[in-house]
Formats: structure tokens, sequence, C-alpha cells
């Protein structure tokens, strides 16, 4: 391959190589020895491109065998998406009838959560903020905290790690006040999460598990924190969880 020191299409070229690099080795991923050998480019190199595909939650390393790996987000065809937005479409529609809000779905990116679907409510104060394809820390959400929450706990503080220095931007978290989340969270069923994504904003949400209780989607509600007092959160829960069974007993 013509390897050049020039800026612009090049870098973007040689950040793809490290990316199709990674995809090609597979689940198993590969180690930055392995990485500068496959692209043959320099270790320094190498470190920094990887630490963009981490933000960007196109790749994640393994913290205890240092491998790096290409997300399952980004290595599904378009159309798992497309099938995971038919699978709860109407579910999400029949909770913003009933709440009058708007409902958000979203999937895992790494260590983000991605929106890839919005239904919009009746009430004349929306919550647009988020629209697909928007992506955020996970947890800081409420839909992203009810998945975060659903999986395993290496695997929750190993993500909250990797998300530490990305935290305080969401009104001043932190990584324990996250953890606490996750911990009520788990405890009560469901997530609520207020002022951090968007300031005067509460949402809950709850995940989507598959049959193994692995988390595979999440949905939530979110509107002006005096449309969420403690009755009406408990309220929208049930309708969320009531909404996704019946999705899922239509198929």
């Amino acid at each position: 391959m013509n390897k050049n020191n020039g800026s612009g299409p090049s870098t973007f070229r040689r950040g793809l190589e490290v990316l199709e690099s990674l995809r090609l080795a597979g689940e198993q991923g590969l180690t930055i020895p392995e990485i500068v050998s496959a692209t043959n480019m320099q270790r320094s190199t190498t470190y920094r491109f990887l630490d963009v595909l981490v933000s960007f939650g196109c790749v994640t390393r393994d913290e205890i065998t240092r491998r790096y790996s290409v997300t399952a987000a980004w290595t599904a065809p378009v159309r798992s998406h497309e099938a995971a937005i038919e699978h709860a479409k109407k579910a999400l529609r029949r909770i913003s009838d009933l709440t009058g809000d708007s409902a958000f779905l979203i999937c895992r990116a790494g260590a983000d959560s991605l929106c890839i679907h919005r239904e919009v409510g009746t009430y004349p104060l929306q919550v647009l903020t988020v629209a697909a394809g928007h992506r955020q820390p996970l947890g800081v959400g409420a839909a992203g905290l009810a998945f975060l929450s659903a999986l395993p706990q290496e695997e929750v503080t190993s993500l909250i790690e990797q998300n530490k220095s990305r935290l305080g931007a969401y009104g001043g978290m932190t990584t324990e006040q996250l953890q606490l989340l996750v911990n009520t969270t788990r405890d009560r069923g469901w997530s609520i999460v207020g002022n951090t994504a968007v300031q005067g904003v509460l949402g809950v949400g709850v995940a989507l598990r598959d049959q193994t209780g692995h988390p595979t989607l999440a949905i939530s509600v979110s509107s002006v924190i005096d449309r969420m007092p403690v009755s009406r959160q408990k309220t929208i829960a049930d309708w969320i969880t009531e909404s996704l069974a019946m999705a899922t007993l239509s198929q």
C-alpha cells in the first residue's frame, strides 16, 4: 500500500486500514504489535487511530487481554438496525400515544448508546434534542442506563471506566454516581435519570432482553421534570414493559 504522511484522504484511509485489520481478525481481536504488523504503521500512529476509533464506539479494548476488536454495532449490517426498529416501532408508537411524550429506541455502540428511532408524542412541549443517530456515553440517558444496568457487573465497571473522562459533561456526573444509578436501576427494575443529557428533563427507561437475559435494546420516555412525578414514572415504566411484551407476542 502507498503510505504517505499527508492529511485528509490519506489519513482517513490509514484509519480505515486499522479498522479493516480488526474486522478481519474477528471476535478474537488484535494486540497493538499485531495491528502494527498488519498495517505497517508506527506504534505511536496506531495508538492515535485506536484512540479515535474507541472514542467513537467503533472499537473496544479488553482491559485484561489488551486486545482490540471491532464492536458488533459496526460489524453488523445496517438491516440489523432496521429489523430492530420494525420490531419495536409499534411499541414505541403505543408508548408515545399513551404518555403524550416522545419515546426513544437505543442500541449499544461500543461504550455508547446509539439512538436508532424516535416517536414524537402529542403533548405541546416535546423533548426532541435526541434524534436517530445521536450517540452519548452508555448510562447518561434513561434508555442507556437501563441497558447498562442489565449488563454483567464486570462489563459495567469496564464501560464506566472507558467513559470516565466524558461523564462530567453530563450534569457533572462521576463514575461513582453512575454506578449508584446502575445499582438503583437494578433494584427498581427500570431506570430514572434527570438533568444529565439534557437539563430540566427526566427520562424513564426499560431494557429489552433476549432469552438469556442479556440486553439487546432499550426504550425510554423523556419529558420536562414537571411532568414526571414519581407516580407517573412508575406508570410509564409499566407501559413500556407492557408494550414491549405485546410487541414480542405479536411476532
